[in-house]
């Protein structure tokens, strides 16, 4: 696979660079070209996902030593939500630093290793920045960590025990994100922000996974949107599989936002073309809080062209969510994950075949969320035990 990269919004070529990703027309993300036919073969017996699907990926050669066992998570059928076995669960949150971040972090170390680059860095407040931290000590790279100002204590632990290089930056988050291209080409760092598209790549594996879990396609999915790179790499994902003839057909990707921040959601109920940044509300959704998204252009594209659909949910259809996923089907994931659920429960698609929620993160990595704080419990001693469990439950 040719390292070219293709705006799938004006359809300008141009070759891949670290830290030059977007295209020269109109600044939307590229992504890597390919010549997917019936040729393409899967190595159902390789042992890792990496190795598994090498055929399919910008890498020279796919270093499994530098895996951490990302991938292969499980698709879970949420039995106790729907008993007819539609809905089904793709619990992302399983990988190794807790979210679907790992797909993208293992590829951007092997891609910096084999152009020669001596450190890797990102832009993040949580999930991505301790995924990268992580995939940089494992491949013994120096890692660089830009996190806005506020950053939650338990994000920045996550990511401080791969001993990376922090720095807490305020001021406008979006004018970070750009400004960390300048800082890679001087500094000598990779930085692979959220729309990268090697990050795409690892991505759109979780597609791969699900077609071969349930044998074809399903008919919905549905996925929390921020940047837009998660959308995009599983769509990418999804058409590969169609192209080389896996699957007959492609699902209806559904991407979620948090109400009180969705620029793209908000273009698409207005059909427009273009994605403008807003100013956002508070929402306890702030891996899904991004006023000014990278990739809003080309997921509104392949949302208008390919029978997609964006909507939002609010910060207490989230939590409602999450509940439900917690005491139903004993699943913890961020109120971010939990925004599928409460978008597949909005919208009419549940009669319609089968849809798949993609979990992307573990619940304990979100902090701060209400009803958190205060746990219910109660406390007491030996003696008292006895008595207080008669008054709950039913003596046998």
């Amino acid at each position: 696979m040719t390292d070219c990269l293709k705006c799938l919004v004006c359809g300008r070529e141009f070759d891949f660079r670290p830290n030059d990703i977007f295209c020269p027309g109109c600044q939307q993300p590229g992504l890597f070209l390919n010549s997917i036919s019936g040729q393409i073969k899967i190595n159902r017996r390789a042992g890792t996902p990496l190795e598994k699907f090498a055929s399919f990926l910008p890498l020279e050669k796919v270093r499994p030593e530098l895996s951490l066992g990302e991938g292969e998570t499980p698709l879970l059928s949420l039995v106790n939500l729907d008993p007819e076995g539609r809905l089904l669960a793709k619990l992302e949150s399983t990988n190794p630093t807790l979210s679907f971040k790992d797909r993208g972090s293992v590829l951007v170390v092997q891609k910096a290793l084999e152009l020669g680059w001596p450190a890797v860095g990102t832009v993040s407040t949580g999930n991505m920045a301790s995924s990268t931290a992580a995939y940089a000590a494992r491949a013994g790279l120096d890692c660089l960590l830009l996190v806005k100002k506020g950053t939650s204590a338990a994000a920045l632990l996550s990511s401080s025990v791969f001993n990376p290089r922090i720095v807490e930056v305020a001021g406008d988050y979006g004018q970070l994100f750009r400004e960390s291209y300048e800082l890679g080409k001087s500094l000598g760092i990779y930085f692979a922000n959220s729309v990268d598209p090697i990050r795409l790549e690892g991505y759109k594996l979780t597609a791969f996974e699900i077609c071969l879990q349930l044998g074809k396609a399903p008919d919905f999915v549905y996925v929390p949107v921020s940047s837009g790179g998660h959308f995009v790499g599983l769509w990418k994902g999804f058409l590969e599989m169609n192209r080389a003839g896996f699957i007959q057909k492609m699902p209806v990707m559904v991407g979620v936002q948090a109400a009180a921040c969705a620029p793209i959601a908000q273009a698409f109920t207005d059909q427009r073309e273009r994605v403008d940044k807003i100013q956002p509300s508070e929402t306890i959704a702030h891996s899904i809080s991004n006023a000014d998204p990278p990739a809003g252009n080309l997921v509104l594209k392949l949302a208008g062209a390919n029978n997609g659909r964006l909507t939002s949910v609010t910060d207490e259809d989230m939590l409602r969510a999450q509940k439900e996923l917690a005491m139903k089907e004993g699943l913890f994931v961020q109120p971010e994950s939990a925004s599928t659920l409460a978008a597949y429960l909005k919208l009419p698609t549940g009669s319609e075949g089968t849809s798949v929620l993609i979990m992307t993160g573990q619940g304990l990595k979100a902090a701060h969320q209400p009803g958190l704080e205060s746990i219910d419990y109660q406390a007491g001693d030996i003696p008292d035990l006895k008595n207080y469990l008669r008054s709950v439950y039913r003596q046998k």
